[in-house]
């Protein structure tokens, strides 16, 4: 009876994400193709299907995708259960902006150490550096948020440094961010992390 409301739950969830899915405007035609062709594995309990489908497009960035993929690894459906890899597309998609997934993050938390968090809030973060470093503008202000949010002791040196950078951009959603991160600085530290924004900034558009 459990794995049975299990199901159906998942499945409700997935064929809502459905819809969304196809109110984005940034997702193509294919992606919504793919997408509920996922949705359509799981209704037919091919999991190990649809996680290797949902696994394409949430490699691509898609937050629905992101999303339910960190619901099948929390569940073991499609692959054997995994909290750490729930936790990272779970991540990934309130990145990029899924409604729930930051609550989904939020129940993910007490079922893992600090330390197996720590691990995907640094395999994270160094991912975003890359991306960050290579001029994606949208990279600093998720390094920002990742830096304060998913590591245990949030690391609001760094923060702030890539929440500046993301300010320089013009990016929306900084502000309030940039102001809660700079309350947790001395002024001394401020001053060290500014020096550190404009290096970075000059090295990475220069």
């Amino acid at each position: 009876m459990k794995k049975l409301l299990l199901s159906f739950l998942l499945l409700s969830v997935l064929v809502a994400n459905s819809v969304m899915a196809e109110s984005h405007s940034n997702e193509s035609a294919a992606q919504v193709d793919k997408f509920e062709t996922a949705v359509r594995l799981v209704g037919e309990k091919k999991y190990v299907e649809a996680v290797a489908q949902f696994k394409l497009l949430a490699n691509g960035g898609l937050p629905e995708a992101q999303f339910n993929l960190a619901i099948l690894n929390l569940n073991g459906l499609g692959a054997p259960k995994n909290f750490k890899n729930a936790l990272y597309w779970s991540w990934y998609a309130y990145l990029n902006k899924h409604e729930t997934a930051f609550n989904q993050v939020e129940k993910i938390f007490p079922l893992m150490t600090e330390a197996l968090r720590d691990e995907v809030a640094t395999q994270i973060t160094e991912e975003l550096l890359v991306l960050a470093n290579d001029g994606d503008q949208l990279a600093s202000l998720k390094l920002g948020q990742t830096y304060t949010q998913l590591f245990v002791a949030p690391d609001f040196k760094s923060a702030y440094v890539w929440l500046s950078i993301a300010q320089a951009y013009g990016l929306e959603g900084v502000a309030e961010l940039l102001e809660n991160t700079t309350k947790q600085l001395t002024m001394e530290e401020i001053l060290q992390q500014q020096d550190a924004a404009a290096a970075t900034f000059e090295k990475i558009n220069n």
